[in-house]
């Protein structure tokens, strides 16, 4: 009988944890199997032992990496031994993978929730000189990652975003200050007044002054 390989294992949990769709998982679960069998693991009931230790080991393994909140529990894994033939022994461990997936879908999720939170939290503190790169590396990403991760988790850009902020905190100056427009722009992270007050009508309806009046009536 083919000894175990835990470097085969290792390959297939690597792929499987990167993989995009159930398609790559799928091919891997093959290329896994392919290698039993060239081998020399052809008989069901070494199949069946090899499957254990598979899904035992990658469960140990999502486990480890990912948290306590496994589907694929023993008693599941050993139910592999009323598969008849190679072929459900595949589809069968397809369908344990894909649960096991859930779980790294659910941390990855939660995960990347908490980056953009603490995106945003940044960008009220520093809204004033808050930029994609100096944000990044307070949250320990790469500029385009940060960007490609707000822009599917919000449906924002990390611009739209800063820009919505810096809008919200010129209605706050502008109706709670009497400072003049184009300080209210400095104050916010404009150098620019004209461009600042373009903005602002763009988002508000309303001119930074007209703006003034009406929540100050």
């Amino acid at each position: 009988m083919q000894e175990y390989s835990y470097t085969k294992e290792k390959e297939l949990y690597d792929t499987f944890k990167s993989a995009s769709d159930s398609t790559e998982i799928q091919h891997s679960i093959e290329t896994f199997y392919d290698f039993f069998v060239q081998n020399g693991s052809s008989e069901m009931f070494e199949m069946y032992e090899t499957t254990v230790r598979l899904l035992v080991g990658i469960e140990k393994r999502v486990v480890a990496e990912f948290g306590k909140d496994s589907k694929c529990n023993k008693l599941e894994v050993m139910s592999v031994v009323n598969k008849t033939n190679l072929e459900e022994v595949k589809a069968y461990v397809l369908e344990c993978f894909m649960e096991l997936r859930g779980i790294i879908l659910r941390k990855f999720n939660h995960y990347h929730t908490s980056i953009i939170l603490k995106t945003i939290q940044h960008m009220e503190n520093e809204f004033q000189h808050a930029t994609l790169d100096s944000l990044a590396q307070k949250v320990f990403m790469t500029p385009s990652y940060l960007s490609m991760l707000f822009k599917s988790n919000t449906g924002k850009t990390f611009i739209e975003q800063l820009t919505e902020i810096r809008i919200d905190k010129a209605k706050q100056l502008l109706k709670n200050t009497h400072l003049k427009n184009y300080e209210v722009a400095e104050s916010i992270g404009y150098q620019d007044s004209r461009y600042f007050s373009q903005i602002f009508k763009k988002k508000v309806g309303l001119s930074p002054s007209d703006y003034r009046e009406s929540a100050t009536n």
